[in-house]
């Protein structure tokens, strides 16, 4: 009888070290007719197994936060975690395995989540790095990869012109909200200026009241062209959409959800480009309050401002380029 590893932590386990042992043996065949010169890898997975495999050069590609020190030493996965994470018995089997075959293991269970290599590439600043001081010189921030997108999307961009526009949008990833859209219609039927509501597919348009004629409600809205047109942002936080939006200048009433959204709503009202909310506690007279507090509070186009000037700063494509081939010449010399 095959044996199922148990939900949560075991569970989020056993799924890397099953996808390390395929990325392993795709890899072994690969490196049959192929001599590798370096391997570029996600800050989660099975990169530095392949790294330590191949025995070449590493560059971990991290576009998010890098995960502070102190943080991690929090995390059932540490070391020297109070309570440190024991895998089960169907993940050290596959982990022998992985050993016997490929002859490489995680150094420790951490690993899958915390990659490591001979350089970082981080998609962002270091300004806006939470705890920078605690990476050393490898870790090379080169900014977000900003571009705009090609959408066939078509939207009545002229009716954002010359007016206040607040753009509301919770990603394409996040269901049920029907709640919290209703919500947003009753804080802002009176606003003074247009409501934009990209509600996602995953949420059920029948369920969402009628909003006045102040209100664009759609789906999908082509994103860049609005946060353009926009002066604040009501968001979940997700790195892709707070990088755009950092890009084109609009503060945020952020509302984090999960994942490292309450990493980046923290770093956020840190610098003060943000006003966050807990999602527990979203209603009309605090979402009003929020879209207030961030229209008429200079301090957040300030702070928003010394962000993008900080993504200005960073070396981009360019220094990634220069990084990678500075250190193949190392490794040739």
């Amino acid at each position: 009888m095959m044996l199922k590893p148990q939900s949560g932590l075991n569970a989020f386990f056993h799924v890397h070290v099953q996808t390390s042992l395929y990325i392993l043996e795709i890899t072994k065949q690969l490196y049959e007719s192929i001599n590798f010169d370096f391997v570029i890898y996600d800050i989660f997975g099975a990169g530095e197994l392949v790294k330590e495999y191949l025995q070449v050069p590493g560059v971990v590609s991290s576009p998010i936060f890098l995960i502070p020190p102190e943080f991690l030493k929090t995390l059932p996965f540490h070391p020297n975690a109070d309570m440190p994470f024991q895998p089960e018995e169907i993940s050290e089997k596959l982990l022998n395995q992985m050993e016997h075959k490929f002859g490489v293991k995680p150094k420790n269970n951490l690993q899958f989540m915390n990659n490591k290599g001979d350089v970082c590439l981080v998609y962002t600043s270091r300004y806006f790095q939470p705890n920078s001081e605690s990476f050393g010189e490898n870790n090379i921030f080169i900014g977000p990869s900003i571009s705009k997108r090609k959408t066939n999307i078509k939207f009545p961009l002229e009716s954002l012109k010359e007016k206040k526009v607040i753009y509301i949008s919770m990603g394409t990833l996040l269901e049920g909200l029907e709640p919290f859209f209703n919500t947003c219609i009753d804080t802002f039927s009176d606003f003074d200026g247009i409501v934009v509501m990209a509600i996602g597919d995953r949420n059920d348009i029948s369920k969402i009241k009628e909003a006045p004629d102040n209100f664009i409600i759609a789906p999908y809205v082509p994103q860049s062209e609005v946060l353009n047109e926009a002066d604040v942002f009501i968001t979940h936080g997700g790195m892709n959409s707070v990088h755009d939006a950092i890009h084109y200048n609009v503060p945020f009433v952020i509302i984090p959800h999960d994942k490292d959204q309450p990493m980046i709503a923290q770093r956020l009202t840190e610098l003060e480009a943000a006003h966050r909310l807990l999602k527990e506690h979203v209603n009309v007279h605090t979402l009003k309050e929020a879209v207030t507090d961030v229209l008429s509070n200079e301090k957040y186009k300030y702070g928003i401002r010394k962000l993008n000037d900080s993504f200005l700063e960073c070396g981009g494509s360019k220094e990634a380029i220069a990084v990678i081939e500075s250190l193949l010449n190392k490794v040739k010399l």
